[in-house]
């Protein structure tokens, strides 16, 4: 399907295999080529959702492909796979432009975490919503869990799924492109997609399936009731400070890293290496207040990894589940939290914390 399959270039047989693999089970259809010249010939001819690139390959680099690549499509997301640290080839690279750098052996959950990432972020339309003028300089929030053109969703009925993504939509109904499939005989489908606090779901009826190559157009009707399947059970705060990662059973010392937010019984920061999902971690924090540095030492585990590029090196944002924070943070988190949905200033929230008190 345009815009959707993802285009594979690698020739490394069981790792192909591998990737191609784990991509199906999420619902992205991959083309696979470990040809050079097969590769410029498809990007000419067809467009992908996103490449996987494989720099080091037998028949010459991939730096030609990433080129091509980059003046035909400029928005295209690539993730460069490479067993090597540091290379011409990588420089040349980076120097074109990378959204995602994997250093080989490949952790698949990383990958797929980075697929969905760079999938998600990409818009096909913007989305425009009528405001109200509002004094001062509090701005409106986006809404929780809306449909919006652009974004990945999931299509379920019983055991069959695949994903697609939001063409268009009006007040009745949504139209879904995805990849060309025999039509359905029940016209009753589930759509689940992810917001940006939670895991959402609706039910729907199918009104209509077109088929226009390369691809299927499906016409649902707009659900009545939007279920929130899954919530962050805790809320995340911006936390702009340093975090120490050490990783259980490496004997290196602990590996400096960007705290970006913290949560009551979690956290996510940037490093400069990969960790592997389920990885045993210890964390210490350290994030400037406005009066102080609030500091903490906790036991954690990695949740989620996704891999990605900023000025021309890779990076790599770790979820880590925590254990619960000191009681110092907890309260710094709740008044952050409330100072950003009330624009109150910290004066004004300790004042309210001492006639509470009386």
């Amino acid at each position: 399907m345009t815009g959707i399959g993802v285009l594979l270039v690698e020739d490394e047989r069981l790792l192909e295999r591998v990737v191609t693999d784990a991509l199906r089970t999420i619902g992205l259809a991959c083309e696979t080529t470990c040809s050079v010249e097969d590769a410029l010939q498809r990007l000419s001819t067809q467009q992908y959702g996103l490449m996987i690139l494989d720099l080091r390959l037998q028949q010459g680099s991939g730096v030609s492909v990433l080129e091509q690549a980059r003046r035909q499509r400029p928005d295209l997301p690539v993730i460069v796979v490479t067993a090597y640290t540091m290379t011409d080839d990588l420089q040349d690279a980076l120097a074109l432009g990378v959204d995602a750098l994997l250093y080989k052996p490949i952790d698949i959950d990383t990958l797929l975490a980075t697929v969905r990432a760079l999938l998600q972020r990409r818009q096909v339309a913007p989305t425009h919503y009528a405001v109200v003028q509002m004094a001062g300089s509090v701005a409106p929030a986006k809404p929780l869990g809306r449909l919006q053109a652009g974004m990945w969703v999931s299509l379920k009925q019983g055991a069959r799924a695949m994903v697609g993504r939001i063409r268009s939509q009006d007040a009745h109904s949504i139209c879904v492109e995805t990849e060309p499939t025999p039509s359905p005989d029940d016209r009753r489908w589930t759509l689940e997609w992810t917001g940006s606090d939670a895991l959402y779901q609706c039910r729907t009826r199918l009104e209509t399936c077109l088929t226009r190559e390369p691809s299927m157009l499906w016409l649902f009707s707009q659900p009545t009731l939007i279920r929130r399947v899954q919530r962050r059970r805790y809320p995340r705060v911006a936390a702009h400070g340093v975090a120490f990662v050490s990783v259980a059973g490496r004997l290196q010392r602990a590996t400096q890293a960007t705290l970006l937010d913290l949560s009551e019984r979690g956290a996510c920061v940037a490093l400069t290496e990969p960790l592997h999902r389920g990885a045993q971690v210890h964390l210490e924090g350290h994030v400037p207040t406005a009066h102080t540095t609030l500091e903490f030492q906790r036991e954690g585990v990695v949740r989620s990894v996704v891999a990605f590029v900023e000025q021309g090196q890779p990076r790599y944002r770790v979820g880590i589940a925590l254990e619960r924070l000191p009681n110092r943070v907890l309260q710094w988190l709740r008044e952050a939290r409330l100072q950003r949905l009330t624009g109150a200033d910290a004066a004004t929230l300790e004042a309210s914390a001492l006639r509470k008190e009386r």
